[in-house]
């Protein structure tokens, strides 16, 4: 079966972009609104009155990550109305085309009615109809687990999940076993993910575990490391303190366990009051969570996530 592409960017259709933009200008009521504000208004206004179309030609407008959990709802919610059947939600890529397409719908619509001058009373029925539509649809959605709701799983119960948003495993962090020797890249890689749950909802890594769910060990760092566990966690924090710096240390904890005769790691992430760069040599990198995976994000992304992300700052 082939694997489901992962929705990190929410898109428009590129002809559609001079309507997007026209409804940002001064004379707009959308002029301070956020791309993800003026989406939701554009599919809404396609559900009522302009119905799905095709997109033609993708651009990307908005990170998913930029949504917060009522937008997601509401997103959800309308592809459970439009399909009729709760398991269009263990599709993501078909719930947030079912978005796309709306918006695409409803574009034009949305801004001849701005500009038309009808804009302030017909906004009104629109939010009405939109406020009925998600409480219809909300008892029937699933909850998305957070931070708070896995902490007191168990590692075979984290391992049993699978790698989600909260989740992901790493086999080693100095041992490369295809290469049979030790790879310091292993380790940059362990500081890039536990620095991308530090900016996004925090989560677990755990060391000693393969991408098919296997314990294998840390048997093979241990040895690397002369046998000490706190050697193993020495480097770890040394690692941490070199790429992200010391003064994020303390949000980490790290704890070694048994599982199935073998010696494993479980680091404990908490997502940080601040942004997190991992500093490579030169060079800074900025990583969220998306879905199951690590994902850079460029100069211009990192301002409107962090003006999002952390709203205080």
């Amino acid at each position: 079966m082939m694997e489901k592409k992962r929705v990190d960017r929410i898109y428009v259709d590129k002809k559609d972009l001079p309507d997007f933009s026209r409804l940002k200008e001064n004379d707009s009521p959308f002029a301070a609104c956020q791309n993800k504000e003026l989406f939701l208004a554009a599919m809404v206004v396609g559900i009522h009155e302009g119905g799905r179309i095709e997109l033609k030609k993708k651009e990307g407008y908005f990170r998913e990550e930029y949504l917060n959990d009522e937008e997601r709802a509401l997103i959800r919610a309308i592809a459970v109305s439009t399909e009729g059947d709760l398991d269009v939600l263990l599709d993501k890529q078909k719930v947030y085309s079912i978005a796309e397409e709306y918006a695409t719908g409803g574009i034009s619509i949305l801004k001849g009615k701005v500009f038309s001058g009808e804009y302030g009373s017909y906004a009104k029925k629109l939010e009405s109809e939109l406020l009925r539509t998600l409480e219809n649809n909300m008892t029937n959605q699933p909850e998305e687990k957070t931070f708070e709701d896995i902490k007191d799983l168990s590692p075979i119960e984290l391992i049993e999940s699978g790698e989600t948003s909260l989740v992901e495993f790493k086999s080693s962090l100095i041992w490369d076993y295809a290469k049979r020797q030790s790879n310091k890249r292993l380790g940059i890689a362990i500081v890039k993910t536990i620095s991308c749950f530090m900016n996004s909802e925090g989560g677990y890594l755990l060391i000693g575990i393969d991408d098919n769910r296997k314990t294998i060990g840390i048997e093979n760092d241990l040895v690397v490391l002369g046998g000490s566990e706190d050697n193993f966690e020495l480097r770890l924090t040394n690692l941490v303190n070199a790429y992200v710096g010391k003064i994020n240390r303390p949000f980490i904890d790290v704890k070694f366990c048994d599982l199935d005769g073998k010696r494993i790691v479980k680091v404990s992430i908490n997502k940080t009051p601040r942004p997190v760069f991992l500093e490579e040599g030169n060079k800074k990198y900025f990583f969220i969570r998306s879905g199951n995976s690590c994902q850079p994000l460029d100069v211009s992304e990192v301002t409107e996530y962090i003006k999002y992300h952390w709203s205080d700052l």
